[in-house]
């Protein structure tokens, strides 16, 4: 019985144990914080309404999943930088709100930035700690420049980057019929 518990006790606690993540280089580590910057760039010229520097970060041959059913095309620079338009033509007030979302445990370490995470240390690909892509989690903040609604919604976006820093693949997903009924339920209540 002795020896059935002890086995016991080593086979749960060797399946218990994770295999210890790569350590994350010095170089990798700069990639992921120039990343950031850049999405934070491409946020900040929302922000201002400013096209040049919202697409200052973007790549000329990016390609885009937008958040709305499309029947799975990706787009373009020219199409990416219309819906761009299309939201500075119809909000204001746009702001990217970080981390808002899932918050993975900011009481374990309040210095963890919650917004954006990077590399596939577990997932069902090979694991890597490379930054070879970054997924950004928030909310995007909103005043419907017609109504004056205000609204908010929450985002996920799946952003690569080419060897220049520039952003050349983007996929975002929200309730992009959110917006719409949140716009609604400001007109019907005022």
């Amino acid at each position: 019985m002795k020896k059935l518990f002890i086995l016991f006790f080593l086979t749960a606690f060797i399946a218990c144990q994770s295999p210890a993540p790569d350590a994350v280089s010095e170089e990798n580590q700069a990639k992921f914080e120039q990343q950031i910057e850049s999405f934070r760039t491409f946020a900040k010229g929302f922000n201002a309404e400013d096209m040049d520097l919202t697409m200052s970060v973007v790549s000329e041959s990016v390609q885009w999943s937008p958040p709305y059913y499309n029947g799975g095309e990706l787009l373009n620079y020219e199409d990416f930088q219309s819906a761009v338009q299309g939201y500075f033509d119809n909000f204001d007030n746009i702001f990217f709100s970080e981390g808002e979302g899932p918050n993975m445990n900011p009481d374990a370490d309040p210095n963890a930035n919650s917004a954006y995470w990077s590399g596939s240390l577990y997932s069902s690909a090979t694991p890597s700690s490379e930054p070879n892509g970054l997924r950004v989690y928030g909310v995007w903040k909103w005043k419907h420049t017609e109504t004056g609604a205000e609204g908010g919604n929450k985002w996920y976006g799946l952003i690569n980057f080419g060897d220049d820093g520039k952003i050349t693949g983007f996929s975002d997903w929200m309730d992009v019929n959110g917006m719409s009924v949140q716009i609604e339920n400001f007109v019907n209540n005022n």
